[in-house]
């Protein structure tokens, strides 16, 4: 079970029988490919099968629902996902993988969306005693 993937594998994305140590390392890999390809992710579900133990979780595109109302939406019923599934010796297993998109991807925004924006420690450390000081970013 590699946890450690390539470039190559990103851009291709997930393969259906691809095996995780953890649904963690499933979710960075499938964020990861996301980014790269320009979209977001959202977790749809995940069932704890009679127990606290997670067995099955299903992450898919962050576009995934239903439009409410005819005013303009990012919700498009998306149907792009990858479904994992808990195997006997601990890994994760991905069961079922859809990649075909109905909306446009946008490689060249994804560092802007949601899913995709973050800032490292020394930055909101900057931001914090700026605020503190009174001081404008």
């Amino acid at each position: 079970m590699p946890n450690e993937f390539n470039e190559e594998d990103l851009i291709i994305g997930p393969i259906t029988g691809m095996r995780f140590s953890s649904k963690d390392v499933m979710f960075d890999f499938y964020k990861e490919h996301a980014r790269l390809s320009g979209f977001c992710i959202v977790k749809i579900t995940s069932n704890k099968k009679g127990g606290d133990i997670v067995r099955y979780v299903q992450y898919g595109c962050g576009r995934s629902r239903k439009p409410r109302n005819k005013h303009v939406t990012k919700r498009r019923n998306c149907r792009a996902r990858i479904n994992g599934i808990l195997e006997e010796n601990g890994s994760w297993r991905v069961s079922k993988v859809v990649k075909k998109h109905n909306h446009q991807l946008e490689p060249a925004l994804s560092r802007l969306m949601a899913g995709h924006r973050s800032l490292n420690k020394s930055l909101k450390r900057t931001l914090a005693t700026k605020y503190i000081a009174g001081l404008r970013p």
